[in-house]
């Protein structure tokens, strides 16, 4: 999908960015002993050794859901926080937008119904996207186009709840070590918050080509495996091709960074702040590697360790803690002026077989008290992606 948009009269900015990773009493904890154990399930050979998954994925722990607790309660509580953080109810949004993806594309219509329900919204205006590794980027893309076309909304709620725990097979060696819940929320607004230059998402077909074999880049399989507890269970998972997803995730996100910085212009003082998806370590490091080879001034953040691939949550945690972030990476606070680009690259949900989605955005740094200044002129690019 490829979609444009224009000039507003007044800027957009992110501000209000939360999570809920505090929330121990939402999650429990998977190590990497445990994700040997998992990997093992069902006679597979596994990974060798808790370092073997630490090398291979970039990830000590990752968060799955306590027992009892559902996606609708990670919401609930996501939403509260982001009404105490914005001084709005949750109701009081004229939209919102929720990324919740799954095998079931009615999952993110069904959590869409029960937060409805249960932070009384009305009927029509929590918009529900099944939209997966992208589906910040894509989700942004969504708010910012509905924005531009109507001047009578001046703020929309964007949430990403990802629990890939409960539509993933924990034997299957590709996912269980780097799949991990997530949360995060946020608001997109006319005149407030960081300033957003730049936004587009497409998909993206990968012809035979750019395929080193002929099998479907995903694919849903419903079948026994085994849950994130280690208990046999019956479901439908989603299976990965992973040579061909992990070359053209890193030319796509290649692809977005060349035009994103291509848009913006760093002044002597400034610097770029390169915010990835964070989908395994190997797949991590040779984005980085390859990215320094044409941009080796800009600093690119690595946010898996301890956060895992928490899928359309990836890129706004980083977001909601960034200076957290910076500080683990050994870098410096951001700092007034700054640059801020983001990528991400992944499953095309719509077409899983064929199709990966990507995005990138492009945003500049202010400070929390410039934050709630008005500003008058907001440039919103619409680049196009080359390569893939």
């Amino acid at each position: 999908m490829e979609q444009c948009f224009s000039e507003t009269e007044s800027m957009l900015g992110l501000s209000s960015i939360v999570d809920v990773y505090d929330r121990d009493d939402l999650y429990d904890f998977l190590d990497n002993t445990r994700i040997v154990e998992f990997s093992r399930l069902g006679g597979a050979a596994g990974f060798a050794s808790p370092e073997n998954v630490s090398r291979s994925t970039g990830i000590s722990v990752r968060r799955i859901l306590r027992p009892g607790v559902t996606a609708a309660e990670i919401g609930v509580a996501l939403g509260r926080r982001l009404e105490q953080e914005s001084g709005i109810l949750l109701r009081e949004f004229p939209v919102i937008m929720l990324c919740h993806s799954n095998t079931d594309p009615m999952a993110c219509e069904l959590l869409a119904e029960e937060l409805s329900e249960r932070h009384g919204i009305s009927a029509g205006k929590l918009l529900a996207f099944n939209f997966g590794c992208s589906g910040f980027l894509k989700l942004l893309h969504e708010a910012v186009l509905h924005l531009s076309g109507d001047e009578g909304v001046s703020r929309i709620a964007l949430l990403n709840i990802e629990t890939p725990e409960t539509w993933h097979d924990s034997s299957d060696r590709l996912f269980c070590g780097i799949v991990a819940a997530g949360a995060t929320a946020m608001v997109l607004e006319r005149g407030k918050g960081i300033p957003v230059s730049t936004v587009r998402s497409e998909d993206f077909p990968v012809p035979d080509h750019l395929r080193p074999n002929p099998d479907p880049l995903f694919r849903r399989d419903t079948t026994d495996g085994f849950c994130f507890r280690g208990q046999p269970i019956h479901r439908t998972v989603m299976r990965m091709n992973a040579e061909p997803v992990f070359l053209n995730g890193i030319e796509l996100m290649l692809a977005g960074l060349r035009t994103a910085a291509s848009s913006i212009e760093v002044l002597p003082g400034q610097r770029v702040i390169v915010v990835p998806h964070q989908p395994s370590g190997k797949l991590l490091k040779a984005l980085v590697a390859a990215a320094r080879v044409e941009y080796p001034e800009f600093e690119y953040l690595n946010n898996l360790k301890t956060y895992g691939n928490t899928i359309s949550s990836s890129v706004p945690t980083i977001l909601s803690r960034l200076s957290q972030v910076l500080e683990a990476n050994g870098l410096q606070p951001p700092r007034e002026g700054d640059h801020i680009i983001l990528l991400a690259a992944g499953i095309c949900m719509e077409e899983i077989s064929d199709h990966m989605s990507a995005g990138h955005a492009c945003l500049q740094w202010v400070t929390a008290s410039d934050r709630e200044a008005q500003v008058e002129e907001s440039v919103l690019v619409h680049g196009s992606i080359p390569g893939v």
